[in-house]
């Protein structure tokens, strides 16, 4: 038997006839991951679809073919799979159901999704082979969940297709398998000038895109090359990486007083988020997951603030004016229980605690003041308090940038941020946030505003941002003297 695949996938192959035979596979022995990403056009799925076909037929196989959002049979690559089985001529090796392949030796094809069947991915069993299609799509939970599930009946060891096409360099599966390659991996980016069999109705579709697309947009959906931010991101995804562990640059002078800022869940949003921020350092995240008592959810909030001199919340949060009620008896529930427990540094630093909600609608602060490097007031720039601050942090992340990058060692260092946050799961997700949200035009009255989370979600899929808004809220020029002469 002979296997010929194109020359850009050649390397996750044995295509000796010999060793074909010998070994019963085509999948070169020793390698868990294959990945490949890159560009439309790149034949990724086809070369695929194709070479499972024939790995079926050498041996008994269990082959999964799965990606994040399966609603129906349709949306698989199932009918590139039979076209495969046709194109070689093997359709009474293949029985072909409404839902499966099987082949004659006891190989069978199952296709699911992974999101709408946590249960049935969890306990499905005796899987050899996992092909995950349109991989840039899958959730760290999905992989979570996915990864510790595969068990081998037929192989010593499972092989995991992942084929995608790069949206978001943060996001998990680029991440997971691009930035932190696992062992075990073959790793190939296939564009479409590694396939021979590139259409001209594609080149077509191709050329016409680099003559009109903006670079970013092109590199992105052509040439496989993960999006960063676009220009009208209120914080840009470089300076946010920038400003990681900037506090470590011998010339960071540390200023400012500790911070936590907590952004509550609300209605339909599934965590609860609390951060703390030494000064114009962000040194803890802690998100966790919503619970009916709110007054607990306050209290864990509380304990980043151990060492704290300012508490800001959102006041709003989704439950109207509750949050400040559950706010303050979750302040005095943690009073009772420290002086009960005689903890006393514990109960004098709550007892000194500024506290401050945050409301993001209120109106801006200053409205009359200039705004620095402009010729308009603050009033006649933004909508509301929610676009002033967001727009004060985003100057303090950039002003980092601009100190490391440019080296602009004139900045006052109570006008910048250093992200100290190790977790690099975490660090990702919060960058991510930071970098999503864009600005828009009021319709009323043509000021800046924040983009809405529901916008957002609809236009990128990010869910509500807990984690900067946290972060963003400590950044409020709107606080009590008492408070705002800390920062």
């Amino acid at each position: 038997m002979s296997w010929f695949p194109q020359r850009a996938f050649a390397d996750h192959f044995i295509t000796e006839s010999n060793q074909i035979i010998a070994v019963r596979s085509i999948l070169k022995p020793g390698i868990t991951y294959h990945i490949n990403y890159g560009g439309r056009g790149g034949g990724k799925t086809y070369q695929w679809a194709d070479a499972l076909v024939v790995e079926a037929t050498l041996g008994k196989v269990r082959i999964l073919v799965t990606r994040e959002l399966q609603n129906s049979i349709d949306e698989s690559i199932k009918n590139e799979i039979e076209d495969c089985i046709k194109a070689r001529g093997l359709e009474s090796f293949f029985k072909i159901t409404e839902n499966k392949i099987v082949g004659l030796n006891g190989s069978e094809f199952i296709f699911k999704g992974i999101k709408n069947n946590i249960k049935s991915i969890k306990s499905i069993s005796n899987v050899d082979i996992v092909l995950c299609e349109e991989a840039e799509n899958i959730s760290k939970k999905s992989w979570d969940i996915l990864l510790p599930s595969i068990r081998p009946k037929n192989r010593p060891h499972p092989a995991i297709i992942v084929l995608f096409n790069p949206d978001n360099e943060l996001d998990d599966t680029y991440q997971r398998f691009i930035v932190y390659t696992p062992d075990g991996a073959i790793v190939k980016k296939v564009n479409w000038r590694d396939n021979k069999y590139f259409p001209d109705h594609l080149n077509e579709q191709r050329l016409h895109a680099l003559k009109t697309l903006p670079k970013s947009e092109y590199d992105n959906i052509w040439e496989g090359v993960p999006k960063g931010t676009g220009d009208d991101a209120i914080i840009q995804l470089d300076w946010i990486k920038v400003a990681r562990f900037t506090s470590n640059d011998p010339r960071w002078k540390k200023t400012g007083r500790r911070i936590v800022g907590y952004d509550p869940a609300g209605q339909g949003r599934d965590y609860n988020c609390a951060v703390h921020r030494d000064g114009n350092i962000f040194t803890h995240v802690d998100e966790w997951l919503k619970s009916p008592d709110l007054r607990e959810a306050s209290k864990r909030a509380f304990l980043l603030a151990k060492q704290g001199q300012a508490f800001i919340y959102d006041e709003c949060g989704g439950y109207g004016d509750g949050v400040d009620i559950f706010v303050k008896d979750a302040k005095k529930e943690l009073l009772k229980e420290y002086k009960a427990e005689k903890m006393t540094h514990e109960e004098q630093v709550l007892k000194k605690l500024k506290i401050q909600g945050f409301n993001a609608g209120n109106s801006v602060y200053r409205p009359d003041a200039k705004i620095p490097g402009t010729k308009k007031t603050n009033g006649e720039m933004y909508t509301n308090l929610k676009a002033q601050t967001w727009a004060r942090f985003s100057q303090q992340v950039y002003n980092t940038y601009r100190f490391i990058e440019l080296n602009e060692d004139d900045i006052d260092p109570k006008d910048m941020i250093s992200f100290d946050i190790d977790d690099n799961d975490t660090f990702n997700k919060m960058a991510k946030e930071l970098s999503t949200p864009i600005w828009m035009k009021s319709l009323t009255n043509s000021k800046k505003k924040v983009e809405d989370k529901d916008h957002m979600e609809k236009r990128t899929g990010q869910p509500s941002p807990n984690i900067a808004e946290a972060m963003v809220m400590t950044s409020t020029p709107k606080l009590p003297a008492s408070i705002g002469s800390m920062l």
